[in-house]
């Protein structure tokens, strides 16, 4: 439990200073989220920073490849189109897909409407009773995570900040499912069945 609180204040100050840090260099607050961690140490040591357009294409999409702890590579635009057809299983993944599952992070089951939400951009569309769905959350995502009855992310563990969260505020929380976020669309009914791991469309 311990680990789990020190993990979200980390999470919580780095935000933080990440917008101080966006208003003295001007540059967006979600532009800087997409900075690596060498990036990062190189702006509070020599207060460098990458170009702006990279970090802006990188918030569009982008694929980071560790390779080791001292060695990665971001890819953007066409360069990760090729990585994601070289590294990726062909993978067909239909609309239509009505149910699929996840890790349970806390127990529980709501049915609501699906809000897509994977930047503070998009926290306004959440209102209460809704169904979070999230590539992975984030502290900036907490006003949404707040109103929802729900949440359902694609990636994460039992010690990601959406769990996390989800055992806080005692709601229903699926993790892990891969697709959720791809599958689904705003306004679509759902079920989030969190004792079995399960999401469904209705």
């Amino acid at each position: 439990m311990l680990r789990a609180e020190l993990m979200f204040l980390t999470f919580c100050a780095i935000n933080l200073n990440l917008e101080k840090l966006a208003k003295k260099f001007n540059y967006r607050y979600q532009d800087l989220q997409n900075l690596n961690r060498f990036e990062f140490i190189d702006l509070l040591k020599n207060k460098k920073l990458p170009d702006k357009k990279e970090l802006q294409k990188r918030y569009n999409a982008s694929v980071c490849w560790v390779i080791d702890l001292n060695k990665m590579k971001i890819f953007t635009g066409k360069e990760m189109e090729e990585f994601l057809k070289k590294n990726l299983p062909k993978e067909k993944l239909e609309r239509e897909t009505k149910i699929f599952k996840g890790n349970i992070a806390y127990s529980g089951k709501a049915i609501g409407r699906v809000k897509i939400v994977n930047s503070f951009k998009d926290v306004k569309k959440v209102k209460k009773g809704d169904i979070l769905v999230s590539v992975q959350t984030m502290p900036s995502l907490l006003p949404a995570m707040k109103q929802a009855a729900a949440f359902v992310t694609d990636q994460g563990g039992i010690t990601c900040h959406a769990a996390i969260v989800a055992r806080e505020m005692k709601k229903p929380c699926v993790i892990g499912t891969k697709i959720a976020a791809r599958v689904l669309r705003d306004g679509q009914l759902i079920e989030v069945d969190a004792r079995r791991g399960i999401v469904r469309k209705i």
